[in-house]
């Protein structure tokens, strides 16, 4: 074994090299690119595989739902998976409170407004508008920055914003009545010469506004509770997708499907104008509402989150294609879109009085959904594909023949 003062007497002042030392300066600049050719040339695929690490991007499994007639039952309890759920992205971007405003233009950006004023200009072009002045993004923002503000302090007529005694200073300010009235009439967002024949969309005219929207929405870093469910747009103009629906705050307007988490935050949506924009076999296989379902849930990402809807989404379909694309859903069920399950009736479950629960499994290969029956009131049916009555909780109720409230026994 070589002693320290050997070794230091071999390297000598670390110049010696058995490659030699290099002439020139251009020598060694030659030299280094040699070898760094060389080095590059040496270097195979399969190294080059080992270095750069590509995320794997999940595949879902091909569609496999079980026939109506194929769905089996049984009293037993639900085997409830364990889950693991894996961690949420994180939003880093979250520095400062940013303002109204700043928030507006995340969803909506200048090259909106640069579009919406091209299309604008087009328009009163085309259909020969005389003494129309061509508009710019700037003005564009401040045209959609009077209807907002319209849209908060509402006037029976649009002129009150411009008259003496009710103006608007921030309005009139900003925009003359007649200027404002010749943008509107000739606001445009697409060409219209582009629209195909045979169209079917209503929205065709307002497509780019919600591509951009959307877009947004399916950026943002997911909650772990998500909810599906409906939205009204208030409007009562003139409009074939136009809707009254009983026993809601708003009755008239625009039906809009929505993916929102626990905080309010929309990640998709979906405005309602028929199922015909929906794949059709797949809604012959889960049902019209749950095919709405499946498509705001297109980027959910697997085993990190819980999905919860009523039961105009819900079908035994639509549990077992969460369950395979690893999405834990829960939710009020009809029963018939269930294929029946054997469940005591309200009658048996009214003897057993408030707090009673029921449980049914599927016995089904490969498909692992519980349905629950719980009586207050009245009974409540409940199905998911990854809990079921569980450990009895306790739930508060009020009871109007004590005048009180009672403890009554619940599903977890």
């Amino acid at each position: 074994m070589l002693r320290d003062e050997e070794i230091l007497e071999l390297l000598g002042d670390g110049n010696i090299s058995e490659i030699g030392s290099p002439r020139s300066e251009t020598e060694e600049i030659d030299f280094l690119f040699a070898e760094f050719e060389n080095l590059l040339d040496n270097f195979d695929d399969e190294n080059e595989d080992c270095l750069i690490v590509q995320d794997e991007e999940w595949i879902p499994p091909p569609l496999t739902i079980t026939s109506k007639r194929n769905i089996k039952w049984a009293q037993k309890p639900f085997n409830q998976p364990t889950i693991k759920l894996d961690d949420l992205e994180q939003n880093n971007n979250i520095l400062e409170l940013k303002s109204p405003l700043q928030y507006f233009s995340e969803y909506f950006d200048d090259d909106v407004f640069e579009n919406m004023a091209y299309h604008t200009n087009l328009y009163a072009v085309q259909k020969g508008v005389t003494r129309f002045k061509p508009t710019d993004m700037y003005e564009m923002k401040r045209l959609i920055g009077i209807h907002i503000i319209m849209g908060n302090l509402k006037y029976p007529r649009v002129r009150l914003y411009w008259q003496k005694h009710f103006e608007v200073n921030l309005v009139t300010q900003n925009m003359t009545r007649d200027r404002f009235f010749s943008l509107r009439n000739n606001l445009h967002i697409i060409d219209n010469n582009e629209i195909p024949n045979g169209n079917k969309g209503k929205f065709i005219k307002v497509r780019p506004l919600y591509t951009v929207l959307q877009k947004k929405c399916n950026s943002l870093p997911m909650e772990r509770n998500l909810c599906v469910d409906e939205q009204m747009v208030p409007f009562k103009g003139q409009l074939s997708i136009k809707q009254y629906i009983k026993g809601k705050p708003i009755k008239w307007g625009v039906k809009v499907f929505l993916l929102c988490g626990e905080s309010g935050t929309i990640y998709n949506i979906l405005p309602f104008q028929g199922y015909y924009e929906c794949d059709q076999d797949l809604i012959k296989h889960v049902g019209s509402g749950a095919t709405v379902v499946l498509y705001l849930t297109q980027n959910v990402k697997p085993n990190r989150h819980f999905l919860f809807f009523d039961n105009f989404f819900s079908s035994f379909g639509l549990f077992e294609r969460l369950q395979q694309l690893q999405i834990y859903a829960a939710g009020t069920i009809r029963t018939n879109w269930f294929a029946n399950p054997p469940l005591l009736s309200d009658k048996e479950m009214r003897k057993l009085g408030r707090g009673a629960t029921f449980e049914v499994t599927t016995d089904v290969p490969g498909c692992n959904i519980g349905i629950v029956k719980w009586f207050d009131n009245k009974a409540v049916n409940l199905g998911s594909n990854f809990i079921a009555s569980g450990e009895v909780g306790r739930v508060t109720r009020w009871d109007k023949k004590k005048n009180g409230l009672l403890i009554l026994k619940g599903p977890k």
